[in-house]
């Protein structure tokens, strides 16, 4: 049974159409007058919406078959068209179609997707009380763990970093206001 997927062109025009629509609705917020502030409420949204048209032309001009080699699908065509089938390691029987590669540990990609909308939600659950800097660090860190990532020092040092990181960033140079839980600052 083969899964059913997008082209990388399908998917390329639909995000840069959502882009399109995002970056409208940025352009249309409107600007603080009465109060000089250095960073005005549709900036970040700007900034994400041009990312993510950018992102979308990247994805939409990428070339699908990432290996450049032959598809499974094209192997298959060849060995029912009596054409040549791709020989396995060493020039004997024809190889085994790689494994799709899964995202976490679970083999429904339905239910890996449902788990991570389930970690987001908790996530927002746990960012008022616990505050930004750990809700995020607890975040991070054990996605990272879920998807496979073994080194626990490196994960936990580059969990606190781009918490850390953001915060600062949003908190000082920004001036947005982060919960901070039960931390001081």
């Amino acid at each position: 049974m083969k899964p059913f997927t997008f082209s990388n062109r399908v998917l390329g025009a639909a995000v840069g159409a959502i882009a399109l629509v995002y970056l409208y609705l940025a352009f249309t917020l409107e600007e603080f007058t009465a109060v000089s502030v250095p960073v005005q409420p549709a900036t970040l949204p700007k900034w994400l919406g041009a990312v993510l048209l950018v992102l979308a032309a990247v994805l939409f001009f990428q070339k699908d078959d990432a290996a450049g080699g032959e598809t499974d699908e094209d192997a298959a065509e060849a060995a029912t068209a009596g054409g040549p089938a791709p020989a396995g390691p060493g020039g004997g029987a024809p190889a085994r179609p790689a494994a799709r590669p899964r995202l976490g540990r679970l083999a429904d990609p339905r239910k890996e997707l449902a788990l991570f909308a389930a970690s987001m939600a908790l996530y927002i659950v746990l960012l008022e009380p616990l505050g930004f800097l750990l809700s995020t660090t607890a975040y991070i860190a054990a996605t990272t763990w879920y998807l496979g990532y073994r080194r626990h020092w490196a994960n936990a040092l580059v969990a606190v970093g781009v918490s850390a990181l953001l915060y600062f960033a949003m908190s000082d140079f920004l001036r947005v206001a982060l919960p901070t839980g039960p931390l001081p600052f």
